[in-house]
């Protein structure tokens, strides 16, 4: 059985990942701040997390009892801003920012590091990005910070595949979130894109295979 771990894939699109990737096989390593859901679910190993409160000192914790892994990916999202934070007399608490950049950015980037005696060099390593960092719209501005660290991600992604020995890739699932019969498709033709491309280093897909010049 091939071994996958899986960041923020206890609630909404990304519950569907995780139950694709059980489905195809994998025993499933899952960090999440919502454990209930995956209580005594078979294939499925739950690391609970407190993402408001979480440090590299909680690093050393997950690696607890990890085996070799075939897949790690990185769904969890995190975001400080909206935009009525930009309104006169808002103004954002500077702590709840800096943890925020942390959950989204830093944390994956030193977990990989933390990792590399369970990662190969066929060890396939994902985000889920957004096609925002390309396009940006209106009505999604006001989340600076989610973009921005969708775009850092991105960099981080690509730099990783310059240098670490292991396959680094992005995903940008498009518009998900209605637990939809669309949503559990696209779950499932993400899980069978990450499972069965080959050429996957470097690059950031869309759901349909078809890839995001970034």
């Amino acid at each position: 059985m091939k071994n996958c771990l899986i960041t923020g894939g206890g609630s909404k699109f990304g519950s569907l990942i995780t139950n694709s990737f059980v489905n195809a096989g994998y025993q499933v390593y899952l960090i999440t701040s919502s454990p209930n859901n995956y209580i005594n679910i078979p294939n499925v190993s739950v690391i609970p997390v407190d993402w408001k409160n979480l440090s590299l000192h909680n690093i050393k914790n997950i690696l607890t009892n990890l085996p070799n892994l075939d897949v790690i990916f990185f769904n969890h999202n995190s975001s400080a801003l909206s935009l009525k934070k930009f309104s006169k007399n808002q103004i954002q608490n500077l702590k709840d920012w800096q943890q925020n950049y942390f959950v989204a950015c830093q944390f994956p980037f030193y977990l990989i590091h933390a990792l590399k005696h369970r990662i190969s060099t066929l060890t396939k390593i994902g985000w889920m990005l957004t096609d925002l960092i390309k396009n940006p719209v209106d009505d999604q501005i006001g989340f600076a910070d989610y973009i921005g660290n969708k775009f850092t991600n991105a960099c981080i992604m690509q730099s990783f595949a310059q240098q670490f020995p292991a396959i680094f890739f992005g995903i940008t699932p498009e518009s998900v979130g209605n637990f939809s019969d669309k949503d559990l498709e696209k779950a499932n033709y993400i899980v069978d894109l990450i499972d069965s491309t080959t050429d996957l280093n470097g690059h950031i897909f869309y759901s349909n295979g078809a890839q995001l010049d970034f």
